[in-house]
């Protein structure tokens, strides 16, 4: 078990090096919990016993709720849940175009991931190019109304997340339910390496003051704003995370957040992100379990280098979401068609990323053992009666009584026979998976929310500043 040692090394770090934490009001707030700071270098340096608090008070688990239901996701533990893919600023389109995001396609994106039952939380799956006034809240505006789905809001400033609650408030009733009842959860980024920006510290500082599950994401690129060893990228990144999680909890003891394990590697000789080769999966998977060793709850992603729906599409998701699934992801961010370095965003590869989501979710499920299970009489039944003898077990009624038990059903896939294949137009799977997503996008209606709702909503996130 190496986490002990890498969250030494990280305290060591945190002791010599330190955190920049550039907002004046966290800083204080810091100081004043008799945490070490140095004023001038605007640099802080928790130590062992005070992050030995923070993971006492931080819970292991967290709930968020849908707009209509009262069976919350509950994050943590074992059970991992899908984040829709996000913030691309190109969209293949199911033309075959690639064209510049616009909210047109935003909206598109959230009614298709509103209708896949593997995506569990939608974040906006892309950046729409055209300017606008207060962008995140009209991003998180677009969400809340366009999707009864739990939501994963970006925020820019503690303003947003004011006016994110002030909007997720009017569907529940009151700011007290939504703290009872979360509708979404938020965050912002770390500015690699060992720096908190100060907007980032005041969206974890308003969220955790108003009980909205938060985290910093630190998407740091091996070789470039991190160390190219696994091992010191990863202990960089740590002290951040911790650094980050100290201060939600001084805000609120016992506030709902996350561990963030998002990272990648990075390309030498164009000084380029690279979100999936090897070394990407390699220091994903050791954070991820670094999060988990602290008991946290943890956001990892699965994302895709591929420039279209392809082999190399399917191999990296694939690959990247069951090592995150393994280590331990509560969260996993990107598997609806984050690709070409998290810049593209396809709905063809959205449906076939779903189908993956669905195998691999299906493939990990538990065996139960019991005397049903077991169908030891059964089997009897289909040796020895005579009735059993052409069809067997197809015509016993065990198998009709267990027959949904592990049912996964695709979209795309196709596990038919050659024959039945060529009599449906023997088309590949980008083709089948852009049919879906076309008749997905003409026939699926989210559940409204209200045009009087709405409205309030869309007045909040232009009046918010």
């Amino acid at each position: 078990m190496i986490a002990e040692p890498l969250h030494r090394a990280t305290l060591d770090l945190l002791a010599r090096v330190g955190v920049r934490v550039e907002s004046t009001p966290a800083l204080e707030l810091l100081a004043a919990r008799q945490v070490r700071i140095d004023m001038a270098l605007r640099r802080v340096y928790p130590d062992a016993r005070q992050i030995e608090a923070m993971l006492g008070t931080a819970p292991r688990t967290f709930p968020v709720y849908g707009r209509q239901t009262d069976r919350p996701l509950i994050i943590g533990g074992d059970t991992p849940h899908i984040i829709a893919g996000g913030a691309s600023v190109r969209v293949l389109d199911l033309d075959g175009r690639y064209v510049t995001a616009t909210w047109g396609h935003l909206r598109q994106f959230i009614t298709l991931l509103d209708a896949l039952p593997c995506i569990h939380l939608l974040l906006n799956q892309v950046d729409p190019a055209e300017e606008t006034q207060h962008y995140y809240l009209r991003l998180a505006a677009e969400m809340l109304i366009g999707s009864p789905k739990p939501c994963a809001l970006q925020a820019q400033n503690g303003a947003d997340v004011t006016a994110m609650v002030a909007m997720a408030a009017c569907i529940r009733g009151s700011r007290g339910a939504l703290a009872d009842r979360p509708l979404f959860v938020t965050g912002t980024n770390a500015e690699p390496p060992l720096c908190i920006p100060a907007h980032a510290a005041e969206v974890l500082m308003t969220a955790s003051a108003a009980g909205v599950p938060c985290g910093l994401g630190d998407y740091v690129m091996m070789g470039i704003t991190a160390p190219v060893t696994t091992a010191g990228a990863l202990v960089q990144r740590n002290a951040v995370q911790l650094t980050a999680l100290l201060l939600i909890q001084l805000v609120h003891p016992g506030a709902p957040c996350y561990y963030s394990a998002a990272s990648g590697a990075g390309c030498l000789r164009t000084l380029n992100s690279v979100t999936a080769n090897p070394q990407a999966v390699h220091l994903v998977r050791l954070a991820t379990q670094q999060g988990r060793f602290y008991g946290l709850p943890v956001w990892a992603i699965a994302p895709t280098d591929a420039r279209q729906p392809d082999s190399q599409a399917a191999c990296e998701r694939t690959i990247f979401l069951q090592t995150v699934m393994d280590a331990g992801a509560s969260l996993i961010q990107g598997p609806t068609s984050m690709m070409d370095q998290m810049m593209l965003s396809s709905f063809a590869q959205a449906i076939i990323d779903h189908d993956i989501i669905g195998y691999l979710l299906a493939a990990r499920q538990n065996t139960t053992v019991n005397a049903d299970t077991l169908a030891a009489e059964a089997i009897q039944e289909v040796v020895t009666d005579a009735a059993y003898a052409e069809m067997k077990f197809a015509a016993h009624p065990h198998t009709v009584d267990h027959l949904r038990d592990d049912a996964w059903r695709p979209l795309a896939f196709a596990y038919d026979t050659f024959a039945e294949w060529q009599r449906h137009g023997g088309m590949s799977l980008v083709e089948r998976a852009t049919s879906v997503a076309r008749d997905l996008l003409d026939h699926h209606q989210p559940e409204p929310v209200g045009s009087d709702l709405a409205a309030e909503i869309r007045r909040i996130a232009e009046v918010a500043r």
